[in-house]
């Protein structure tokens, strides 16, 4: 199997672990946050799915999303991505920016399970577009430029360190 195969494969299975393991929560956890001042677990999985549209929106190299100037890239990239890249493992207090950020309200586990697994088929649907045209890289607009093998591996790590939150 492909790098990229494999790395399509992690997301998918790590996707569909942590959407199990939401399921199983009791019904009256679902809305109460998992600590003081975090995410309930309605919140993480809509969280989740805002993350993996946002994360097609990069590559499309979607301009909404914001961005940094180009001679800044490598900085963020160094002191954010590239870690959890070679430790693979997402940090535990880390703030993601606002445009990650879930509904307010907690929605069911059936809408957000539904628009989770539709944003990883977009986006697993996207990539293998993109690798049949010949592109393995993309420029992130806060990231520079990254293999798309990478950020699927960024992805599935940020999934699974969730998952272990609600846990």
């Amino acid at each position: 199997m492909s790098a990229l195969e494999d790395a399509l494969t992690a997301n998918r299975e790590t996707t569909s672990r942590f959407l199990a393991t939401a399921r199983a929560l009791a019904k009256e956890k679902w809305a109460e946050p998992i600590a003081p001042g975090k995410r309930s677990p309605a919140q993480i999985v809509d969280h989740l799915a805002v993350s993996a549209e946002v994360q097609l929106k990069a590559i499309l190299g979607d301009k909404s999303m914001g961005s940094i100037p180009g001679f800044l890239r490598p900085l963020p990239r160094a002191l954010i991505f590239k870690p959890v890249i070679k430790k693979g493992v997402f940090p535990e207090k880390t703030r993601a920016p606002a445009i990650f950020d879930s509904s307010k309200e907690h929605l069911s586990y059936d809408f957000s399970a539904a628009r989770l697994e539709r944003a990883i088929a977009d986006l697993e649907s996207h990539v293998r577009q993109m690798a049949k045209s010949g592109k393995d890289a993309f420029d992130h607009g806060f990231f520079g430029r990254l293999s798309i093998v990478d950020y699927l591996r960024f992805n599935t790590l940020h999934t699974a360190h969730h998952e272990k939150q609600l846990r």
